[in-house]
């Protein structure tokens, strides 16, 4: 009795097994083929009709519609990692790097998907996830049936593989709503942060690498999240006693924007919300 029970129990768990990877095979080919048709298509062939607001209630006639013809495209900072040796010792330091994304909204299935030349990691992923919920929240504008592809691109590809993901959340947000709502980007403005459920900007890591790359690409205005404008600057002292050096170092906190606007004329400011970064990028 024991051993039936067992048998139908395996054989029970093996019938739901296969169902659930056939339903996992076929989203995968859908997202395969959705990726395919994306990737033939031609940029100026497109036609986005409208989408509906996610209140019922309001007529077809104050629906907004979403004007995709020329695609918006916007500049993020990011970090990666970069190993160095002197032949010994190996140790890491951290370079900023400016990414450039662009987004596209055609009819589909809820799809979100990001394009890059390299295969990237889970970050980018999550980000472009959180920044098409949180887009819909802020905007009413429901994208059930819309596939959000976001292409991500940079002056060197190979560089992408290494890049945070998660730091491009918020421009990536920025980019999506501008483009919902068809409002300008002031491409002046660069920012840094990770995208969060409620709408607000999480922290990043390596502020100051990504502040010195955001004032080389030309950004007038650089946005970071809040208690992060700041740089750890690093002050050394040597002295010799005999045959020896003694070296002893102290670090201290400096306002970033006074290096930044010094440097490169370029302000740091700090935001904790998609509403303060839209404020921003969506002004001259």
């Amino acid at each position: 009795m024991v051993n039936r029970y067992l048998i139908f129990s395996l054989v029970g768990i093996i019938i739901v097994s296969v169902g659930l990877n056939y339903i996992q095979y076929e989203k995968t080919q859908q997202l395969q083929q959705t990726i395919a048709e994306y990737q033939k298509q031609n940029y100026n062939q497109k036609t986005i009709q409208p989408v509906p607001i996610l209140d019922n209630q309001s007529s077809a006639k104050n629906t907004p519609s979403i004007n995709d013809t020329n695609l918006k495209s916007i500049s993020a900072v990011a970090v990666r990692p970069v190993l160095e040796s002197d032949g010994f010792f190996e140790t890491t330091t951290y370079v900023g790097t400016v990414l450039k994304i662009t987004v596209e909204i055609r009819d589909g299935t809820g799809l979100v998907l990001v394009n890059t030349a390299i295969p990237t990691g889970v970050d980018f992923q999550t980000s472009a996830r959180t920044a098409v919920q949180v887009a819909q929240k802020y905007t009413n504008i429901d994208l059930s049936k819309k596939d959000v592809i976001f292409s991500i691109s940079s002056e060197k590809q190979q560089e992408l593989q290494a890049v945070d993901g998660g730091s491009a959340g918020g421009a990536m947000t920025v980019l999506l709503i501008s483009d919902m709502l068809n409002h300008p980007i002031n491409n002046t403005v660069l920012m840094t942060g990770t995208i969060q459920d409620d709408g607000t900007i999480g922290k990043i890591g390596g502020a100051a690498e990504k502040a010195d790359a955001a004032g080389k690409y030309g950004a007038k205005t650089f946005l970071v999240p809040t208690g992060q404008a700041v740089a750890q600057i690093q002050t050394c002292d040597e002295r010799t006693e005999g045959s020896f050096t003694y070296r002893s170092c102290t670090s201290q906190e400096k306002p970033l924007s006074e290096i930044t606007e010094k440097e490169y004329g370029m302000k740091v400011v700090e935001i904790s919300s998609i509403k303060d970064a839209l404020n921003y990028f969506n002004s001259s």
